[in-house]
Parts: structure tokens; sequence; C-alpha cells
């Protein structure tokens, strides 16, 4: 039996619904909620849908990963080790290649902020809609982080991905779309509608049909280098956070908190 605490999920319609469900933690990705997300797009799968729609209770789709939760103990005072973080990788990379590899279309509906690991997710997701509150990007890279799967090259091309990248900055979802994160843009209140929407132009395509074009689409990305990406990336994220600027946020981070180590990173230059 399938009874999450940190998402929900239902069918309707020949669709699965799942909503990551921790608002008053901005749907921030802990390990639990990652290891339920994974089932539930699996049970999908069983239960024998055309597609998922993935959205966000409350006020975001996803903050990111749960820094709460980033070192071995959070009361220990330490930066997490090379060893927490690579275990940290191998519970959460295989949710990206799920989705990836999903036989069925994965539609995110996106609601205020997707950044850092909530923005890997939302743009790993075959389709992605953006209500106008949305806002995508990797602020960690302030801090020597690096983002956990990489997919950005693959989504929007090498020009934008080096932008952000390079930077940290966060774009709204106008700018999202123009820079080809997104496929559109809609008011708030019209986003489940749109999500919707692209689950029934889905169901009008034989279901083969769109799982065999998914399964070459991924091809083309994996000839790319997709797939080694995400795992050398998980690699690099996890040895980002022992460089000087990822000791000294997580320093602050158990000193002060998370906000406090949050308004170092984007204030402080960096030589």
């Amino acid at each position: 039996m399938f009874d999450p605490s940190q998402l929900t999920y239902r069918t309707e319609d020949g669709a699965a619904l799942i909503r990551l469900d921790r608002p008053e933690k901005l749907n921030a990705l802990s390990e639990p909620l990652v290891e339920e997300l994974r089932t539930a797009m699996e049970r999908a799968v069983d239960d024998d849908v055309r597609a998922v729609v993935l959205t966000g209770n409350g006020d975001a789709f996803s903050a990111g990963y749960d820094l709460t939760e980033s070192g071995g103990t959070p009361d220990s005072g330490t930066v997490p080790s090379v060893e927490d973080g690579l275990e940290r990788q191998r519970h959460v990379l295989p949710l990206f290649t799920t989705i990836h590899d999903l036989p069925i279309p994965v539609v995110a509906a996106v609601n205020g902020h997707a950044l850092a690991g909530g923005s890997d997710l939302a743009l790993t997701c075959d389709l992605t809609i953006a209500g106008e509150s949305a806002t995508f990007g990797y602020p960690g890279v302030r801090m020597g982080g690096l983002s956990l799967s990489l997919v950005y090259p693959f989504v929007m091309g090498i020009k934008h991905a080096r932008e952000l990248m390079y930077t940290g900055k966060t774009v709204d979802a106008r700018e999202a779309e123009r820079m080809g994160m997104v496929n559109r843009t809609v008011p708030d209140d019209d986003l489940m509608d749109a999500a919707w929407a692209e689950v029934e132009a889905i169901k009008k395509t034989p279901k083969a049909t769109v799982q065999i074009t998914k399964h070459m689409l991924n091809d083309v990305v994996e000839m790319q280098g997709y797939r080694p990406t995400v795992r050398n990336s998980g690699y690099m994220a996890t040895l980002s956070h022992q460089s000087e600027y990822g000791q000294r946020f997580f320093e602050i981070r158990e000193s002060e908190g998370v906000g406090a180590a949050i308004e170092w990173m984007n204030e402080t230059d960096k030589p």
C-alpha cells in the first residue's frame, strides 16, 4: 500500500496528479520526499495512466534540497563529509533518471519558486508549464555549489546555462520561457488548467507512439552525454561542499541558521 506523508497522489481522467506536500518548507526536497516521489512515478506506470502532472502544494513548486538535512547530523556543527554527500547522491540522483526513463510523459506545473533541486526537478520533466509567479535558478553556485543533475544545458542550450550557472541569478517565468526553460507561461490561476490541457493533447496520440517517441528523444540527449553528466555532476556537487565557500556556508548555517547562510551567500563577493 502506497501511503505517502510528504506528497499526495491520485489519478483522474487517465492521468496521475502528484503534489509535493511540504508547504511549510516550500516543498524542499527531503530524502523521504525524494523516495516517495520516485515511488509515485513508478506507481503511475502501474496505474496505466497516460501522463503525470507534477506540482507543489502552497506557494512554491520546490525551493530546492532540504538544507536542514544536508549534514551528517543536524546539530553536529560540521560541514557535510564526502561520505555524507555520496550517500545523499545515491538517494537523490535516481529520481531524475526515473523521470527521464519513465515510459509516460511528466508535465511539471510550476507554481512559485523552482530553485536549485526544485529547478532540476521541474526541468527534468518532459513538459514544463509555469505560472507567472514562478522563478527558476540555481543560487547555490554562489557558495561554491553545483547543480546536482546539471540538466540546464540539455534544456536551454549552453549559452543560457553558462549565464545561470556562472552567476547564480534567478529568472522569472517570462524570462525562463524566452530562454527555453519552460514550454509556456500562463496566469497563476490558469496553471493547472494549462497542465491538464497538455495531458488531453497527449491522450489524442496513441500511447505506444508517445512511448516510442519519448524513447527516441531520450536517445538524442543521451548521445549528447545526458546520463554520465547527471552521474558526474552528482559527484562534483558533493566535492564542491568541501570548498572554502561551501564549508563557510555550512558553518554559518549551523551557527546562525539557514537564513543567515543564504544572506552571506548572496551578499558576499568571492575571489
